[in-house]
Formats: C-alpha cells, structure tokens, sequence
C-alpha cells in the first residue's frame, strides 16, 4: 500500500513538472514573439537595442529552456539571435529581415517541440 501511495505522488510530481514546463516554454516563447513583432525598422535608434534586449532576454533563459528542448533548436535560436543583433548593429536590411524570420521560426519549433500532442508522446 505504501508503494502504491509512493507511486502516485510521484505521478503527480511529474504531471505537475510537465504542466510546468509546458506553461514555461510557452511562456518565453510568446514574450520572444511579442519582442520580435514589435521590433523596429533598421533606421530606428532603437532597433540595436531591441536586438540586444532580445539578445538578453534569450541568453537569460537558455540553460532552463535546454533542460526540455532539444540542442539543435536551442542552439538555432542562439545563432539567429545572434544574427539579429549583428545585422542590426551593421545596420544589414536583408539580414535583418532574414534573421527575424529564421528567428520566428525557430521559436515556433522550440513551441511546437513542447506542445501537449499525440506526436510528442512518441
């Protein structure tokens, strides 16, 4: 009977950890989107600083991120962010607009990854 009491508190510490790391991943990828969609154009003075702030705001969260998502996205997410700011600090058009959209991307397979599905089960 004791096993079985263990067993079930520890079912719901691990529901309770995966509900958590859903509401997390999804969390920091929506703050991501929000940053991106309000990214000002390349002329602006403001446009380096939103790329580090996005910069920031990544390189703060990736080693929790990491713990659930795999290496190759994380490490996408890093580069693009990274591509972001250069292009934004060189003042590139086209990268820019090529690294926010790699970027997007990149953070929708990060929220794809950890979304509650069949396909994610298996």
């Amino acid at each position: 009977m004791k096993s079985l009491t263990l067993s079930l508190i520890l079912l719901g510490l691990m529901l309770i950890c995966i509900v958590g790391n859903y509401i997390y991943i999804n969390e920091v990828s929506a703050r991501m989107d929000r940053l991106l969609d309000e990214f000002p154009e390349i002329g602006s003075p403001a446009c380096e600083a939103r790329a580090s702030e996005i910069c920031d705001y990544w390189a703060a969260r990736v080693d929790t991120v990491g713990l659930s998502v795999c290496y190759t996205t994380v490490d996408r997410v890093s580069e693009q962010a990274a591509t972001l700011q250069a292009c934004a600090a060189c003042g590139d058009v086209y990268g820019l607009h090529t690294a926010l959209a790699l970027l997007r991307d990149a953070i929708g397979d990060v929220r794809r990854l950890e979304a509650f599905s069949i396909g994610n089960l298996f």
